[in-house]
């Protein structure tokens, strides 16, 4: 499906409000397609107040969202291995029973994905600037993404 920034925006803050956790989302894409944007966004609509910079240099980043629990925002462009992962506490991440996790180039992780999840493919649709292709595929048994206007691969 084809959606403006600002349909992408208004997904992500539905996502980030009602949400069940634990939740672990993948965004994959190339430079500038959205996958921070949709990040930020639902990082504002879990009640995160603190601005949420790209953690391309950081890798990751945790903020507490409105209900007390954890955001996870990371951005795994820099590991050149699965194996650098356990550096930036990875199990912790994937584990904690409270957290709505975010990874950027999640791919970059490997087999050390967990089982249950949502990969959400962001592009650049052929036609139309400002508009972004997404897909959306879910892996195991992930809680449902609330608000859902694109198409369940």
């Amino acid at each position: 499906m084809t959606l403006t920034e600002g349909e992408l925006a208004a997904w992500g803050r539905r996502i980030g409000s009602d949400v069940r956790v634990p939740v672990f989302i993948g965004l994959s894409g190339p430079l500038g397609a959205g996958k921070s944007v949709l990040a930020r966004a639902v990082g504002e609509g879990a009640g995160v107040l603190e601005p949420m910079p790209s953690p391309t240099f950081n890798i990751l980043f945790r903020y507490r969202t409105a209900d007390g629990g954890t955001l996870v925002h990371a951005d795994l462009y820099r590991l050149r291995s699965a194996d650098e992962l356990g550096g930036i506490g990875w199990e912790d991440v994937v584990g904690d029973e409270v957290a709505l996790v975010l990874v950027e180039w999640p791919e970059r992780a490997g087999r050390e994905l967990p089982a249950d999840r949502w990969e959400v493919s962001l592009g650049f649709p052929r036609r139309g600037p400002g508009l972004r292709r997404v897909e959306v595929r879910s892996c195991g048994d992930p809680p449902t993404l609330p608000g859902f206007p694109v198409r369940v691969l």
